[in-house]
């Protein structure tokens, strides 16, 4: 009876297929949830990913890629990358080329290839494609090696869609709009734009490279009959959903065919804490510190004279505080203090959620951000690489957090000015509470339109509809640079005109002066 209302309330049951390859459970958390959505509506889905859905049974086919985590390592070794360190942007196209080829190990694994076995024999049709943005030419190739030609919706779990933005007619304006790596904001000096420009156009065509490389490598050697399926998979992409919103990045001028859809993992109500946790928060007469560095960089991975500088600061705390601290290893901190609680892992949205927590000390990568946004904690960020450099930027420019750069956490009296600033300031506080109100607002409505625009393409099969006819025009063309040189070339030649007839005529003027006088 239940799956008879669903469907009702549907009209249609589909097929949808799931590529999301990146082996990071923050950036997972995401599509885990709009996966749980999709088979609550009645459809069908199949999901090759890292992460399974808890509690998911009927409807649900999932391909366990999990080995991916191997490829992100605490070693420096040629085919993993090693994230536990600081990363400048420029460094980004080096340290994550072995990133590249995440997808064709997932491809090649024994649970992919019984998944494949399956799709043939009992030639399975999906009625759409959502393909983590990062990996469109290896996802796209291998769907329509499956399926042939399912439309494609590209799903980003960062703040903007940085490839297929592009191709569906959302151009880059770098005066405007920082780069997901900078800590700029939208409004930026002369300098920083130029900057912007540059980065964005040189990082992304080096990422965007790796990717269609790596992945024309792949279906040459294992499939080299159908090597041309990637051919056009950035162009066929038929609409964009992103995962965050201009509450946690900045508002632009986006085409109707890319979505801001998220949050979209922000829980209803958070599960209830660990008895432990919740003690030790409950029993905080003044206030908890969270200290979490995210699921990619670990604590435990930070020098010991970083590490020292926090726990003295710690330990200094006013009588009544307390601290709550992600360590990844067994048994407490090493010098750890009494007002310290150190555990390997966090439900992180129900620590959040306990109003005891005063500052949140993060990494500042987008779910995170968009947590401590929803249940109203101020911020210390502490960015380490990719986008999270741009989210601290984000929060200070919002007036609901400081930074400390990690060459800073060397620094005793940085660190301590940093996290005071925003422990005894209210109008961090305050400035937090007023946006998390707004974003909450927005958050309610997120899965909703997510799920229906899943629907839309589904029933519909493209997005022509949507699609500007800026998608078609280069550059030249977009930034009106064909009208301004007409515009130029016509008053050049206006000019030369009004130049060469008031030469003519100074010089018939002159003939005629020249006469009059000799005549008399």
């Amino acid at each position: 009876m239940l799956i008879v209302l669903l469907l009702a309330g549907t009209g249609y049951a589909y097929n949808i297929l799931i590529f999301h390859p990146t082996p990071s459970f923050s950036h997972q958390q995401p599509v885990m949830a709009l996966t749980e959505a999709l088979i609550k509506r009645g459809h069908k889905l199949f999901v090759i990913s890292p992460n399974v859905v808890p509690g998911l049974e009927k409807n649900y086919t999932y391909v366990d890629v999990s080995f991916s985590y191997e490829f992100f390592s605490d070693k420096n070794t040629s085919d993993t990358v090693n994230l536990q360190r600081h990363m400048s942007k420029w460094d980004l196209p080096t340290v994550f080329k072995p990133f590249a080829n995440v997808t064709g190990a997932q491809f090649d694994s024994v649970q992919f290839q019984e998944f494949y076995a399956q799709v043939k024999k009992e030639k399975i049709k999906f009625d759409v494609a959502l393909m983590e943005m990062y990996f469109i030419p290896w996802t796209c190739a291998m769907t329509r090696l499956l399926n042939g030609h399912s439309p494609i919706i590209s799903v980003s779990t960062l703040s903007t869609d940085m490839f297929a933005e592009h191709f569906l007619g959302s151009k880059d304006h770098g005066s405007f709009v920082p780069a997901l790596w900078d800590a700029s904001t939208d409004k930026m000096n002369l300098f920083e734009k130029i900057e912007n420009w540059l980065s964005i156009w040189y990082l992304k065509n080096q990422l965007k490279a790796s990717k269609d490389e790596a992945a024309s490598n792949y279906f040459r050697r294992k499939h080299p009959e159908h090597e041309s399926l990637i051919d056009g998979c950035w162009t066929n992409v038929t609409l964009s959903l992103i995962t965050s919103n201009f509450m946690t990045f900045y508002p632009r001028l986006l085409g109707p065919n890319v979505i801001e859809v998220g949050p979209l993992h922000i829980k209803d109500s958070p599960p209830k804490l660990p008895q432990n946790i919740q003690n030790w928060l409950d029993g905080a007469e003044k206030g908890v510190i969270y200290f979490s560095l995210g699921s990619n960089m670990k604590s435990k991975s930070l020098p010991v004279v970083v590490r020292e500088n926090l726990l003295k600061f710690f330990r200094q705390l006013p009588s009544g505080y307390r601290v709550l601290w992600k360590w990844e290893l067994d048994g407490s901190i090493p010098g750890q203090s009494d007002n310290i609680l150190a555990q390997k892992w966090m439900p992180q949205q129900s620590v959040l959620a306990h109003p005891k927590i005063k500052v949140f000390i993060t990494q500042g990568g987008l779910q995170s951000f968009q947590e401590t946004v929803h249940y109203g904690v101020p911020t210390v960020g502490i960015p380490w690489f990719g986008d999270q450099e741009m989210d601290v930027a984000k929060m200070i420019d919002a007036g609901i957090g400081t930074r400390i750069r990690p060459q800073e956490l060397y620094s005793y009296e940085k660190v301590k000015s940093a996290i005071e600033t925003v422990l005894f300031d209210e109008s961090y506080m305050k400035n937090m509470k007023r946006l998390s109100a707004i974003s909450r607002e927005f958050t309610s409505q997120s899965m909703d339109k997510a799920v229906f625009w899943v629907e839309h393409i589904a029933k519909y099969g493209d997005a022509l509809h949507l699609r500007p006819s800026t998608a078609d025009a280069t550059f030249f063309e977009y930034f009106c640079f064909d009208i301004l040189s007409v515009i130029l070339v016509s008053i050049v030649i206006v000019i030369c005109i009004i130049r060469i007839v008031f030469k003519f005529l100074v010089s018939k003027l002159f003939s005629f002066s020249s006469l009059k006088i000799k005549k008399t």
